[in-house]
C-alpha cells in the first residue's frame, strides 16, 4: 500500500524520491567506471611488453572525485611512465634505424571506451 501524504507534502516527497534515484543511479554509474577501469588495468597488465615485469606490474588506477561523480584514471607509475609513448609509437635507435612499436594501450583504450559494456550490466 502506497503511503498516503497531504498536497503540502507532495513537493518534498516527489524531490526525495528524485534524490533516491539520481544517488542510486550515479552509484551504478560509478561502480561500472571502477569495473571498466579494474578490467582495462588488468588487461594492459598482461599486454604489455615484457623486457622486465616493472613495466606491466607499474600499470595502476587513481579515482578522480568531482562532485558526486567519482571518475577511474589509469597510468603507468614512475618511474616507468616514460616508456609508454616510446614502446606504443616506436623510436629511433642510438646507432640509426628505428625501433618497431609495440602497440598495447591503443587496443585497450578501444576496447573499454566503447558504450557496449553498459549494454551487458
Amino acid at each position: 500500500m502506497a503511503n498516503k501524504i497531504s498536497l503540502n507534502e507532495l513537493t518534498s516527497a516527489i524531490e526525495k524520491e528524485v534524490r533516491n534515484w539520481t544517488k542510486d543511479a550515479l552509484d551504478d554509474v560509478n561502480s561500472i567506471k571502477e569495473d571498466i577501469a579494474k578490467e582495462g588495468v588488468n588487461q594492459l597488465r598482461s599486454t604489455s611488453p615484457v623486457r622486465t615485469a616493472e613495466y606491466a606490474t607499474n600499470w595502476t588506477r587513481k579515482k578522480i572525485k568531482v562532485g558526486n561523480e567519482t571518475n577511474q584514471i589509469i597510468y603507468q607509475k614512475a618511474p616507468t611512465y616514460r616508456l609508454t609513448h616510446l614502446l606504443e609509437k616506436g623510436h629511433a635507435k642510438r646507432n640509426g634505424g628505428r625501433v618497431a612499436p609495440k602497440v598495447h594501450i591503443a587496443p585497450v583504450e578501444e576496447e573499454w571506451t566503447n558504450v557496449k559494456y553498459l549494454d551487458t550490466k
